[in-house]
């Protein structure tokens, strides 16, 4: 199973802004739960899952497997997400759903947590004309950084480009 970290990003390396609100163009909502929803999968951290599970933002969400990662028992309710504690359950659990690609997307915890244990095939990159001066930076930490190669780099929009790079090892 290809395992495909996707990060909307600032010109300035941040997710989001300092309240924690990722604040990007029109149209990159809808393109990213677009992307989600092909796959049939989605991992997210607990702020994006409080995030998206909302009506609001939740109506354009709509794969077939929602994961929310997780060291905290959550009530979860009838929301339609599974919980898992670390990286790997996550991964088994889409594995263990026949799922190709999983699409890891949410936050800087999830993304350090997937990328320092080395389980990162793919790093989809939405690089988005907007800096936060201050926020929430990509990974939350120090990682290894790996060697990528660039598979792929079209835009999105008139102002969005979209990178797409294979974590080589």
């Amino acid at each position: 199973m290809r395992k495909t970290l996707f990060l909307s990003v600032s010109i300035d390396g941040m997710i989001a802004n300092k309240q924690g609100i990722p604040l990007f163009p029109e149209g990159s909502w809808e393109d990213w739960c677009s992307l989600v929803n092909e796959t049939g999968n989605v991992i997210a951290g607990r702020s994006s899952f409080e995030q998206v599970n909302n009506p609001e933002m939740g109506a354009a969400l709509h794969p077939k497997h929602k994961i929310v990662l997780s060291s905290r028992d959550l009530d979860l309710n009838d929301s339609g997400w599974q919980q898992a504690k670390s990286p790997k359950e996550a991964l088994q659990i889409l594995e263990d759903a026949g799922v190709e690609e999983a699409i890891i997307g949410g936050g800087r915890t999830v993304s350090h947590a997937f990328m320092s244990e080395g389980l990162v095939d793919q790093i989809v990159i939405d690089l988005n004309p907007v800096a936060f001066g201050e926020g929430i930076p990509i990974f939350g930490g120090p990682i290894e950084v790996p060697q990528l190669k660039l598979l792929d780099s079209k835009p999105l929009n008139e102002d969005t480009l979209r990178l797409r790079y294979e974590v080589v090892r």
